[in-house]
């Protein structure tokens, strides 16, 4: 297959500002765990250059889960664009394919890639990780993994650009170009051995780890839950209508904030997904998968709470990139050191940690020193930012969540453990 660079942005192109808003913290009800209040912290929204990334913030219940997919490959594999697919007005799915010959490793349902973009007028390349929207028949051999990513427009009434990332793809990104990705990976996923009946719950592009979900779900009870504006905004309904014709355990439910005369008989109910809504569909105990808006979670998750839905039966992942803002180590890890000196071999450069700031990370600090090493999530989720650690030790301002090679460490979240540290960059 003939593979063609990457043509040009259009001029005036968003410069991929990003403003970082306050979390959700301060609006976490009391009643949470101290778990689901961490969780719901990550979940800053930053703007522009981010807006569409999905990152993880899962509540796990088996913390020994695999995060990474089955064998695959190590660091970046190059991948071809081989198809693109509209799904709706602010929806294009990305069929990639790699370059090479080798085999594609299977994932779990709920999983994300880590892709790379070299956008003209960037100083470094981009990073952004989106979840896997499909599910191979595990009787057939995968040749290819599809991205549903929704185009970022500027938010109306704000200085701020639009995506930068979302829009290159939707603008530029053509069958025929190349991608840099790294091996599934991400622990908001589906237990596939588990016959426990589920409630999929999704608003906008949060449904395309919902659908992966659906497909693997086997003979187990579903409810596919889904609320967007209307059917413009739809994506996948065929789909997953078809999906649910073939398989009469899955129930589906479309809720529509503002259907169109068009929209008549294509939705179940008028008005905004709630906890209300989902009170008059389930009748059986079950656990709750839930994938949107900050927002939408925020007040979903409490209403399911106040429900009295066990909080343990609660998995949830936010489809805006995630920033650490806890300011304490996990109570099993070693304070930070309060002064370290950290050495960046590759670039012969030496910084003073200052342990007084409890945010700062060892990557903050690299790029302190006119460093820019390879980051997305900043959250220790997606693992892009690994870096081998080549002395000293290190502890995690958050607890990690992305799989590493031995030697490695998360610089996005970690802080010196010691007085010296040395990192390979």
């Amino acid at each position: 297959m003939q593979r063609t660079p990457f043509p040009s942005p259009l001029a005036g192109m968003a410069a991929g500002t990003v403003i970082s808003f306050c979390a959700l913290s301060a609006f976490v009800p009391q009643t949470f765990s101290s778990k689901i209040k961490l969780n719901l912290t990550l979940f800053s929204l930053l703007l522009g250059g981010a807006a569409g990334l999905i990152i993880p913030a899962a509540k796990r219940r088996n913390n020994a889960m695999v995060l990474a997919a089955q064998p695959g490959w190590s660091g970046w594999r190059n991948f071809v664009v081989s198809r693109r697919e509209k799904e709706s007005e602010e929806i294009t799915s990305f069929y990639l394919q790699p370059v090479d010959p080798g085999p594609l490793p299977s994932y779990r349902p709920g999983q994300f890639l880590t892709i790379e973009l070299v956008i003209p007028g960037e100083l470094k390349p981009v990073v952004r990780t989106y979840s896997l929207s499909d599910f191979p028949d595990p009787k057939q051999a995968i040749d290819h993994y599809r991205l549903s990513i929704k185009r970022e427009p500027a938010p109306r009434g704000k200085d701020v650009p639009a995506g930068l990332a979302s829009n290159f793809l939707h603008d530029h990104v053509q069958v025929g170009n190349n991608l840099r990705v790294r091996v599934p990976a991400g622990n908001f996923v589906l237990d596939t051995e588990a016959n426990t009946p589920i409630v999929l719950i999704s608003n906008g592009v949060g449904i395309t780890p919902m659908i992966a979900m659906a497909k693997a779900a086997g003979q187990r009870q579903v409810w596919f839950v889904h609320g967007c504006r209307n059917g413009e905004f739809h994506a996948f309904r065929s789909e997953v209508n078809l999906l649910a014709a073939q398989h009469p355990n899955i129930n589906v439910h479309y809720a529509y904030s503002k259907p169109s005369m068009a929209d008549q008989g294509c939705y179940h109910s008028e008005g905004r997904l709630d906890g209300a809504l989902l009170q008059r569909l389930v009748n059986v105990p079950a656990d709750y998968f839930i994938c949107g808006s900050p927002p939408f979670m925020e007040s979903l998750i409490a209403e399911l709470s106040e429900f009295g839905i066990n909080e343990a039966s609660i998995h949830f992942e936010s489809f805006n990139k995630a920033l650490p803002t806890v300011k304490a180590v996990e109570a099993n890890s070693d304070a930070a050191f309060p002064g370290a000196m950290v050495e960046f071999s590759d670039s012969s450069k030496t910084s003073t940690w200052n342990g007084k700031d409890p945010e700062l990370s060892l990557l903050s600090l690299a790029e302190a020193e006119g460093l820019m090493p390879p980051c997305a999530c900043r959250a220790g989720v997606c693992g892009t930012c690994a870096t081998k650690l080549l002395a000293g030790k290190v502890n995690y301002i958050n607890e990690p969540s992305a799989a590493l090679e031995p030697g490695e460490v998360l610089i996005c979240i970690a802080r010196p453990a010691s007085e010296q540290v040395k990192l390979k960059l």
